[in-house]
């Protein structure tokens, strides 16, 4: 689509980027329903420089990555019941030069789990990061037995405190019977796609095992996870639909997910493939 002074400019905001596909997803939706928009990357160490260019530039959408999902709340002037209670944001819509929160995470989750079974599942959530809140506010909410395991306990305590469950450390994993095993880390993100949060752990066919990274799609974790029969599952779908949403949230119109989530896998699968040449 050609770039004029009428097309809308929308952001991602993080630090690294090298791993976001936001601006080849955003754009590839932006040409599927004919928007006159674009998505650029700025990776940035300032977030206070990000927001005053945000609003400078009249930035009318900006998906927000690690690590200003937390960070971004004290810039917002209004934000949804979600952001409110999480404290993390992944979406900034900007109307009148007033900066509106929300967190299209916990429909990427809900869109990536949508055939799996949580209740009273017993699930471990790796990390405590903005994604690890969407998380416990999704199986919170979906009646799951919650274990957190994080590499600074005293934020797994925390988390264990606000959503409920028990804290447990990397040594007492091949001890519990568990069901999923859910990674909101970016262990394993392009790109260090050799590493894995959980390299020793020995997985079990009856599980399943959900990797928010996308990039790539399957991940070291889930490669692991796959040699075992477990049943995987990658971020990108979690990613396409989280995107989706934040689209909705620019346009105020509803996009349905099924006609176009196989077009955008395959648009999205491609440009990983590219970025590794």
């Amino acid at each position: 689509m050609k770039v004029t002074n009428k097309t809308r400019l929308n952001m991602v905001i993080g630090y690294p980027l090298e791993h976001s596909q936001s601006p080849v997803l955003h754009d590839a939706v932006y040409q599927l329903l004919g928007i006159n928009a674009v998505l650029l990357a700025q990776p940035h160490l300032q977030l206070k420089s990000l927001i005053q260019t945000i609003k400078t530039l009249s930035v009318e959408l900006t998906a927000v990555t690690s690590p200003y999902k937390e960070k971004v709340i004290k810039y917002l002037d209004q934000c949804s019941s979600e952001v409110s209670m999480l404290q993390a944001a992944n979406t900034l819509i900007q109307r009148d030069g007033k900066l509106h929160g929300y967190n299209t995470d916990i429909d990427g989750i809900a869109f990536a789990l949508r055939n799996i079974v949580v209740r009273n599942k017993r699930v471990v959530v790796i990390g405590a990061g903005g994604a690890a809140r969407a998380m416990g506010y999704f199986l919170k909410k979906n009646k799951t037995k919650l274990l957190w395991m994080n590499r600074t306990k005293k934020k797994a305590i925390a988390l264990a405190k606000e959503f409920g469950g028990d804290v447990i450390c990397h040594d007492e994993l091949n001890e519990i019977v568990i069901d999923i095993i859910i990674n909101t880390t970016p262990i394993g993100m392009y790109p260090n796609v050799d590493v894995s949060p959980l390299p020793d752990y020995i997985f079990s066919a009856h599980q399943v095992v959900f990797d928010m990274v996308y990039n790539p799609m399957i991940t070291q974790l889930l490669k692991q996870a796959k040699k075992h029969q477990a049943k995987i599952i990658s971020g990108l779908d979690m990613f396409i639909a989280q995107g989706l949403k934040q689209i909705e949230l620019l346009t105020g119109k509803r996009i349905p997910i099924s006609p176009m989530i196989d077009k955008l896998r395959k648009v999205l699968i491609q440009n990983q493939r590219v970025t590794r040449i």
